[in-house]
């Protein structure tokens, strides 16, 4: 069987997933919808609010913490922008090396308030893709990011209209169909990491997801075999490379290997070395004032992410190591609140992100991931095995409440009255009738 075929058949029949994958399931839903709250106040959604102009007058679907209505398309869109604005968003590091929650989530949301879908059948089409993204990200391999491609936009739209399609309920023609539209609405270049445009990535995708199923559904056609096809997918997005599609929901990726929440609202590469300067910082008789150097050492694909040694831009802070891990020092946490643009400029910070260097290291090397030399000569270092946050070392409710809190203090206008039954009735998702009671806000 093709690989387009066996996802297209994957996608059309799975109706039930086990209760392991959907209480996990759960943990990232919620984590994505505190990304998606928090990101309604970033400037790159207040642009895109202002140019494409959603209304107030109940029409179409809300679109959560904006305070808006939309027609569904147009809510996919700013909610995925929303979703990805902050860089706030869980991981797949080894499988599909990038965000696979965002534009899904990003895309079944729109859906699901058109089907009247349950919280059941949300959780199951969500695992669904993210089975998609991942197991794709392990056939295209790294092929794919070599050449510059944004995973959340290529592999993330396709999740998100295979997701889109299981719930929608399509056939196995319908979903191959579909897959084909997504492959065609497919893109997003790495060179845009740092900028608004990023975040668009991934509201585009969902869009994307969500009118590649729907228009499936209305028999809109596209080519077949679409992946492997001459000039497909695999052609255009890895130059040809060879790909082998791992079993699809054995295992499922959401229990094994899992997903990584974030913990720091910045990229996934700074984590361990911002994990690392916490822990030195807590130390007896720390003293920050006494640093002489900063080391930090990543792997080798981290280097081309973390391009911004003197950010600018608060944006452009989420992709530096040395404001990242300089913040941490001197403050002991990151908040999203230390990349407003206004935060990067304080001088403690300044001053001290010069003195961070980043180096590669290679998989077997024992370097840490962080030392801090200071003037006397004595050296402090960490090295952790996973981020805090990492499936080996798992984020629970207590940290996706906190997450959520954060993100619905930030949202333009929220109307979860209740924030703690609100947290239950995404806890208990599985046994919601209609998704649309939960997701109005």
């Amino acid at each position: 069987m093709s690989i387009t075929a066996e996802l297209s058949d994957f996608i059309a029949h799975v109706r039930e997933v086990p209760q392991s994958v959907s209480e996990r399931a759960k943990i990232h839903v919620a984590d994505t919808l505190a990304c998606i709250y928090a990101g309604t106040a970033s400037r790159p959604v207040e642009i895109l609010v202002a140019v494409c102009a959603p209304g107030n007058d109940r029409e179409g679907i809300p679109v959560p913490g904006l305070g808006c209505w939309s027609d569904p398309a147009l809510a996919a869109l700013l909610t995925g922008t929303c979703a990805h604005a902050d860089d706030f968003d869980d991981t797949s590091e080894f499988s599909m090396n990038g965000h696979p929650s965002a534009p899904i989530v990003s895309a079944l949301l729109p859906t699901a308030f058109e089907t009247q879908a349950s919280g059941r059948a949300f959780l199951r089409s969500y695992a669904v893709g993210i089975e998609i993204a991942c197991k794709l990200g392990i056939a295209v391999g790294s092929a794919h990011t070599r050449q510059g491609w944004h995973t959340m936009s290529t592999l993330g739209t396709l999740a998100a209209a295979g997701a889109a399609a299981n719930l929608r309920g399509l056939d196995a023609r319908q979903t191959e169909h579909a897959l084909a539209i997504a492959c065609s609405f497919a893109g997003g270049i790495l060179g845009n990491t740092g900028t608004m445009t990023k975040s668009l990535h991934c509201g585009r995708a969902a869009q994307a997801g969500f009118l590649a199923a729907k228009l499936a559904e209305s028999d809109f056609t596209a080519g077949s075999g679409i992946l492997e096809a001459p000039s497909g997918f695999l052609d255009a997005f890895t130059g040809g490379s060879a790909a082998t599609l791992p079993a699809l929901g054995n295992p499922w990726e959401l229990v094994t290997p899992g997903l990584a929440v974030k913990l720091y609202p910045c990229c996934s590469c700074t984590h361990l070395a911002i994990d690392g300067a916490l822990t030195i910082r807590a130390l007896s008789g720390f003293d920050i004032k006494a640093i002489e150097r900063i080391n930090c050492f990543v792997r080798d694909e981290c280097i081309r992410y973390l391009r911004f040694p003197k950010p600018r831009t608060g944006i452009e802070a989420k992709f530096s190591m040395n404001y990242t891990v300089a913040t941490a020092l001197l403050q002991g946490e990151l908040t999203l609140n230390d990349f407003e643009t206004n935060a990067i400029a304080h001088e403690d910070v300044s001053e001290l992100l010069v003195k961070v260097a980043m180096f590669a290291r290679s998989e077997d090397s024992d370097n840490p991931d962080i030392e801090v030399v200071f003037l006397d000569g004595k050296r402090l270092a960490e090295r952790r095995r996973v981020p805090r946050g990492a499936p080996d070392d798992p984020a629970g409710w207590e940290e996706i409440t906190r997450k959520l809190a954060g993100g619905i203090s930030r949202a333009r206008q929220s109307r979860v009255a209740d924030f703690g039954k609100h947290v239950w009735a995404i806890r208990d998702l599985d046994k919601a009738t209609r998704l649309s009671d939960i997701f109005s806000a």
